[in-house]
């Protein structure tokens, strides 16, 4: 907008607010929602104007002074910029009368003295925003026939009807509320929001806009509710100065959203204010106290409270009806959360007296030792003298006192040591009566409570009543309650049933680290050392797993949104659960019920096994169901596996997890460090070194062949990859790899390998798929199909070459090369130029090395490849040579020796080779005619043309030019560019 219209658009506002801030009824605003272009004379409404970000907007200054403290701090800043706006306007306008008539002039100053505040009559004009024009009939027709299309769900149709309203007259405050509501039923939280803002925008002191926007904000934008804070902050704050006279509600959702974003200290200030207005309100002084504990200024909360209390007391209103029995909670939590227990029973007791409405019984404050004025007959009460039996009912004394408090009146006896009275006062849960069922029901949290504080206080007897209880009901059954309820065992020497609680702890909670301790040490204990050192290896995985949770669960998140991923399969790791204590014949019968349920499982898989390699949906998934069920069973039978392939492929390690160095980031407790170290001592020796195989392997395993258990895991394990499980896919092949009964057959070694690049290569994983590779080079050694594979394999793998020319990959090819090369030549050569003997990996049936007779052509063009993708084209072609001495015919190691020159020319940096003329033309020379050699003539014309140009200015002429020369005319005539042709004749080729 140029100068005039900016102030044009000044005229037009008494308030001298900017233009932009309030359009016209004939403006436009433009909408980020709508693909409507909108021409660029027509004002724009820019989002920022309407902040959702938190910041303030300026509506009447006038109020606004009164209230500045009531305001955000972004009120002063806006006021500033709006006060430079107008004076820049000023000083515009006063260019412009410069050059004006005098009656413009003086209607200009007319003008400036009206926009100071008061007209030519003296009268005090409020400054603001102007009223919205009054809606004209077209307008209202179309919004008639907007609002029918809201009332028939076509809201498409509706919502460009309303953007048409918005663009003939944006002040339309019922077109934005409609547009909002239009946004809701599409589901779009976002633009409801801003729409609702807008509309707010036009009514600021409407303060029902700026709540109904900012409840919007709190309570329907979901997952988005963070994002929506700010806004919803604003909105109060506007709603504040909107109506200051009666901004409970406004200040109390400001004072909450403060909270939720972290600035705590500022909403300890609202709160301040409410209770200015409100003194002594107890659901305010709640929530001051829950901000004071947050800023651990729990005495502050305390004072109010007790100035609350004082004020109720000496009141004309009953007992309990405005400071209730969840405020005497509140109190003496705050007395126990600074650890003041006595304070804490004694200002219950009062508290609760006072309501029961007993307050005159002053002299059950004396009584220290013994709640026996709570108790719920008066058999110990009659013992005190001051104690008037009959003048108040039961109900006023221990029948009373609400289950809460008694309960926190037990706790904190139990803190002070008096256990009778402590356990006598949580009793009355009766955990031990299974007719309380539905107390469980009613209190879990005090049952919870109770329990860990007697646990705490060593009273493990007592701590299981209340344990059991929690188990007995379903909903209320987690992996805490058995972990505790262990311990409890533990420390009353029931091993037994200790093992059983923290297995079951295990079960409910796969991740639970507490009871795999827990478990480690009972099994030491006990001179279970096998078992002890399998919970403390995966106690160490737990930990070091923690350190990518959060990695691993967003990419959980992204799977799980991908239709094409499994989406009903997911099965948490199964862990080994050792029961070494329970009998024998429960342990055979939990043997024969597993058998029973793998065959079951078995009978599964090959009902669904055909459609499984069909690619049907449903039969993949039930197959795998039952193939993971197998395979757990499988990996835990330990004869299949050495003890340290057992250990590990049970899901733990001894070493640091893969990929994570020796000092692992995340730091392991050095008392499981210890244990692990102790008990590995007890075992006889290093882990690694133990090879306990057992002497007879079965011909099969829960009546399965181990060639069926083979394909199960393949099987497996490509169906892990198809479903982005590569991970877990790549672990299936390693555990079939190292099980005994397949590990010393040579032809299923080959199919897992296989398997294993094939999950490699539909992962697109080239450092699997080139370690995969390793096995094939290294036992089917100097085989050229061998190496051919590892180069189609890492072809196949749409990822960079980072592994495949990488220097671990690189080094092993050397060793091969080496190796090769040692078998071909004499003693005498091999003592000149070999430091060591040769690699040779492949056996004969007899188990003798294989050694070669003859060079690998393969192999020798692969290592060349590789250099060459590393850049080291020099180093490349000398391998390039090799492989043309033997194969001078074969067009693929022309090509790349062909290749290697070009791309070392060009990347020539020794020395400037072309600083000479002629020199410059040779380089020139080869590059157009590579160009030219692979068909790309439109490259190869400026070089030819360079060296051209360069032999008009030069006083010697060169062979290249009369070369380059006729490769242009050639270019040119088979272009068909006759006239090109003929000039590049004349002027350089008759000469």
């Amino acid at each position: 907008m140029d100068g005039m219209d900016e102030d044009a658009g000044m005229d037009q506002h008494s308030s001298g607010h900017p233009r932009s801030q309030y359009p016209e009824p004939h403006e436009t605003p433009t909408f980020a929602w709508s693909g409507q272009n909108v021409s660029h004379d027509e004002a724009t409404y820019p989002e920022q104007q309407f902040p959702l970000n938190g910041n303030q907007y300026h509506d009447d200054p006038a109020e606004d002074e009164e209230l500045l403290s009531d305001a955000d701090s972004d009120y002063l800043d806006l006021q500033t910029d709006i006060a430079k706006l107008e004076d820049s306007v000023r000083k515009f306008r006063k260019e412009q009368r410069d050059e004006s008539s005098d009656e413009d002039e003086e209607s200009a100053d007319q003008s400036r003295t009206r926009r100071k505040g008061r007209d030519v009559k003296g009268r005090v004009i409020t400054r603001g925003p102007r009223k919205a024009a009054v809606p004209t009939g077209d307008i209202r027709a179309r919004m008639g026939r907007a609002s029918q299309a809201f009332i028939e769900e076509n809201y498409e149709e509706a919502k460009l009807l309303v953007e048409e309203v918005i663009r003939i007259n944006a002040e339309t405050h019922e077109a934005w509320t409609l547009l909002a509501s239009i946004f809701r039923e599409l589901g779009d939280r976002d633009k409801t929001l801003l729409a609702l803002i807008y509309a707010a925008h036009l009514r600021p002191k409407d303060a029902t806009q700026w709540l109904s926007a900012a409840r919007f904000a709190l309570e329907e934008t979901g997952d988005h509710r963070s994002k929506s804070l700010p806004s919803a902050k604003f909105c109060f704050s506007s709603a504040i100065r909107a109506n200051p006279k009666n901004d409970f509600e406004a200040r109390c959702g400001k004072a909450e959203v403060l909270r939720e974003m972290g600035s705590t200290s500022a909403a300890i200030v609202e709160y301040r204010q409410i209770l200015k207005q409100r003194p002594h309100d107890t659901s305010i002084l709640r929530l001051i106290s829950e901000a004071y504990i947050d800023k651990d200024n729990v005495k502050a909360a305390l004072n109010l409270y007790s100035e609350a209390i004082d004020f109720y007391k000496a009141s004309d209103s009953q007992p309990g009806e405005k400071f209730t029995w969840s405020d005497v909670n509140i109190y003496v939590e705050l007395h126990a959360y600074l650890g003041q227990y006595v304070d804490a029973v004694k200002e219950l007791k009062s508290l609760s007296r006072w309501i029961l409405g007993r307050e005159s019984e002053l002299y059950w404050d004396d009584v220290l030792d013994d709640d026996r004025e709570w108790d719920s007959d008066d058999t110990r009460r009659v013992l005190h003298p001051n104690f008037c039996q009959g003048k108040y009912g039961l109900h006023q004394y221990g029948d009373g006192l609400p289950m809460e408090l008694r309960v926190k009146l037990g706790l904190y006896r139990l803190r002070l040591g008096f256990h009778a009275e402590a356990l006598s006062h949580l009793h009355w849960l009766g955990p031990e009566n299974e007719y309380y069922a539905d107390r469980v029901l009613d209190y879990p949290d005090l049952f919870h409570e109770a329990a860990d504080s007697l646990y705490q206080a060593a009273l493990y007897e007592e701590a299981l009543v209340f344990y059991r209880a929690l188990r007995s009901v379903s909903s209320q059954e987690d992996a805490g309650i058995y972990l505790q309820m262990g311990k409890c065992y533990l420390n009353e020497n029931r091993n037994r049933e200790a093992e059983e609680s923290f297995q079951q702890a295990i079960t409910l909670d796969q991740d639970n680290i507490d009871a795999r301790v827990q478990l480690a040490k009972l099994y030491e204990a006990l001179n279970e050392q096998e078992q002890a050192f399998i919970y403390v290896n995966e106690i160490m995985n737990l930990r070091r797993l923690q350190n990518s949770r959060k990695k691993q669960q967003k990419s959980q998140d992204i799977t799980q949104d991908n239709d094409t991923l499994m989406p009903t399969v997911t099965r948490t790791k199964s862990y080994y659960k050792p029961k070494r204590l329970i009998n024998v014949e429960e342990r055979q019968r939990q043997e024969q019920a597993a058998s029973d349920r793998l065959q079951e499982q078995y009978s599964v898989m090959r009902l669904e096994r055909d459609a499984m390699r069909a690619g049907d949906e449903k039969a993949t998934l039930a197959w795998m169901e039952a193939a993971a069920d197998l395979i757990d069973d499988f990996r835990g039978f330990k004869t299949f596996y050495p003890w340290d392939k057992y250990v590990r492929f049970l899901g733990y390690t001894v070493g640091p997890a893969r990929g994570q160095p020796q000092t692992g980031a995340t730091p392991l407790d050095a008392d499981l460090v210890e244990m692990a170290n102790r008990i590995s001592f007890k075992l006889g020796a290093d882990v690694d070194n133990r090879n306990n195989v057992a002497v007879e392997i079965p011909e099969n395993y829960r009546g399965i062949p181990f060639s069926t258990w083979l394909d199960i895991f393949l099987d497996y394990a490509l169906c892990l990859v198809r479903y982005g499980k590569h991970q877990d896919a790549y672990e299936i092949c390693e555990a079939a790899k190292d099980a005994v009964v397949f590990y010393h057959s040579r032809e299923d070694m080959f199919l897992i390998h296989v398997c294993w690049c094939a999950c490699a290569v539909l992962a697109n994983d080239e450092e699997t798929c080139v370690s995969a590779c390793r096995y094939f080079m290294k036992d089917y050694q100097f085989t050229t199909d061998t190496y051919r594979m590892f180069a189609a394999l890492t072809r196949l793998c749409q990822s960079p070459i980072s592994w495949y020319s990488s220097g671990p990959t690189q080094k092993y090819m050397l060793r091969q090369i080496k190796a090769m090369d040692y078998g071909l030549v004499n003693d005498d050569a091999r003592r000149k130029y070999f430091s060591e003997k040769g690699s040779y990996s492949a056996q004969d049936e007899s188990g003798r090395l294989i050694v070669n007779k003859d060079m690998d052509i393969a192999l020798l063009m692969v290592y060349g490849h590789i250099l060459y993708t590393g850049t080291s084209y020099a180093y490349a072609l000398n391998y390039f040579f090799r492989a043309y001495a033997l194969d001078p015919e074969n067009p693929m190691i022309k090509l790349s020796i062909g290749l290697g020159y070009v791309h070392h020319g060009l990347k020539r940096q020794s020395r400037r080779a072309s600083d000479k003329i002629e020199e410059r033309q040779e380089a020139s020379y080869n590059v157009a005619r590579t160009y030219q050699m692979v068909g790309l003539s439109h490259l190869a014309i400026p070089y030819y043309q360079e060296i051209l140009d360069e032999a008009r200015t030069s006083e010697t002429k060169e062979d290249l030019v009369l070369d380059a020369a006729f490769n242009l005319q050639t270019m040119y005539s088979m272009g068909g560019n006759m006239r090109m042709a003929d000039y590049i004749t004349s002027t350089w080729l008759e000469k």
